[in-house]
């Protein structure tokens, strides 16, 4: 119960903060708006080289292509006298890429794998708000696409963390956002927003 309530005076305050802070609060919508102007433009810039991918079709004699590009896999492959297919998948920084090709088997394409969850062990760290800004240090410990889960610790309290990159609708790829909750050094729940980054 002390939870729900601790929970509701921290939304109480975000409700007061805007409120006093009308131009602040208008600042952090524009940021927003902004952030989903850009992840919509990349969505529909994905869409339009899947479209070219598919009408540019592959060399002569070219079975299938596969382009790594940051944090993208994307395969283009002949299926049928005409037809290519097209293929974009999300590779998370911890995940990993093997290209398997059996022997024998020279008219068919290499078979992709693409590790995109698992266990990893990776530090990190970033800034988080849970009444005022804090600097906070943690440890990834598992991942699955651009989903994370850590355990962090700030100053003032430490618990479990679940993160997310925003490298889809962002420039930014080694940054994510996170939310921490777990006790004080005094006992109280604590929770708090920030943004992260891998060392």
């Amino acid at each position: 119960m002390t939870r729900v309530i601790d929970v509701l005076g921290s939304l109480r305050a975000v409700i007061v903060g805007i409120i006093r802070r009308p131009k602040d609060a208008l600042i952090v919508v524009l940021l927003l708006l902004f952030a989903v102007a850009a992840w919509k433009l990349k969505v529909e810039r994905r869409k339009s080289e899947e479209l070219a991918g598919k009408v540019e079709g592959l060399p002569p004699g070219t079975q299938q292509i596969i382009q790594i590009a940051h944090d993208r896999v994307i395969t283009r492959w002949r299926d049928g006298p005409t037809k290519i297919e097209y293929q974009d998948r999300y590779l998370p920084p911890e995940g990993s890429l093997q290209v398997i090709t059996k022997e024998g088997s020279h008219t068919q394409p290499p078979e992709l794998k693409i590790k995109d969850y698992g266990l990893t062990f990776r530090l990190g760290g970033g800034a988080i708000y849970s009444e005022r800004l804090l600097l906070e240090a943690d440890a990834k410990l598992a991942y699955w696409k651009r989903y994370s889960a850590l355990v962090g610790v700030t100053s003032q309290f430490a618990g479990l963390s679940f993160s997310r990159h925003v490298d889809d609708f962002t420039p930014f790829h080694n940054l994510e956002l996170f939310g921490l909750a777990g006790l004080s050094w005094r006992g109280t729940f604590r929770f708090g927003m920030g943004v992260r980054s891998n060392f």
